[in-house]
């Protein structure tokens, strides 16, 4: 059992690895703490796809930090002091640029998508970063002093969402036989990505029965208690003699 993502959402290499090491020591590897903290984000699309239903899309909002630093963001305030916020409340890496980079929600996104059987290469996502190349060339000691290279582009993003009547996420994207995404997006208010609160994931998935409206899972998307929630049940389900 682990949180880790760094090995169901690395190089394709380890995770084949991963799959064949299970297969074939008969080993159980429970991975629902990889994504969405405590939600069942991944036993839903397993479960789904046990019942024989076909998965055609999955969308999410899915990095507690960023929705946290999105929902409070209001284009009047400077975004770096919510970044600073962010990393006192203990929402970010100690060096917020590893949130920033989007890299942990492409790894999060990969995983997802690796659980419905394809075998997505991290090279197929792309990634578009909240971390200006200005900031990423600031050595770790002067970070916070250079956060305020988020806050032009963070407004003008902002304000032309608000003009839109739209609202700001930061969303992995991936379609069957299309293309896999990470970045910020506007969204329609009544989008089923645009709700939620604090550091909520969202995750829509569209599938054979899910085709015309999305299955929508939401809950905290961070805290030691909702990892460690789900870190027991995958330790209850193998006690309990269910194959993970």
């Amino acid at each position: 059992m682990e949180p880790n993502k760094r090995g169901q959402g690395a190089a394709l290499a380890r995770w084949r690895a991963i799959q064949s090491a299970r297969q074939t020591s008969g080993a159980h590897y429970g991975d629902s703490a990889t994504v969405g903290a405590g939600l069942p984000i991944l036993r839903t699309l397993r479960a789904l796809q046990a019942g024989g239903d076909r998965i055609h899309a999955i969308a999410g909002v899915l990095s507690g930090s960023l929705a946290w630093l999105l929902h409070q963001y209001d284009g009047l305030r400077p975004f770096s002091g919510f970044v600073r916020q962010a990393w006192q409340a203990g929402y970010t890496e100690p060096d917020p640029r590893e949130d920033l980079s989007g890299e942990d929600v492409r790894r999060k996104l990969l995983i997802l998508v690796r659980a419905t059987g394809v075998a997505l290469h991290a090279r197929q996502v792309q990634v578009a970063s909240l971390v200006p190349p200005a900031l990423a060339a600031v050595p770790v000691d002067g970070v916070h002093a250079a956060l305020t290279a988020l806050d032009a582009p963070l407004r003008a993003r902002y304000a032309e969402a608000w003009k839109a009547g739209g609202r700001l996420r930061y969303i992995a994207r991936w379609q069957a036989g299309g293309p896999a995404q990470v970045g910020l997006a506007m969204v329609p208010a009544d989008d089923p990505l645009a709700a939620g609160s604090g550091t909520d994931n969202r995750v829509a998935i569209w599938s054979d029965r899910y085709a015309r409206q999305p299955l929508v899972l939401q809950g905290p998307g961070a805290g030691a208690e909702v990892t460690a929630a789900a870190l027991l049940d995958d330790a209850l389900a193998i006690q309990a003699g269910q194959r993970l």
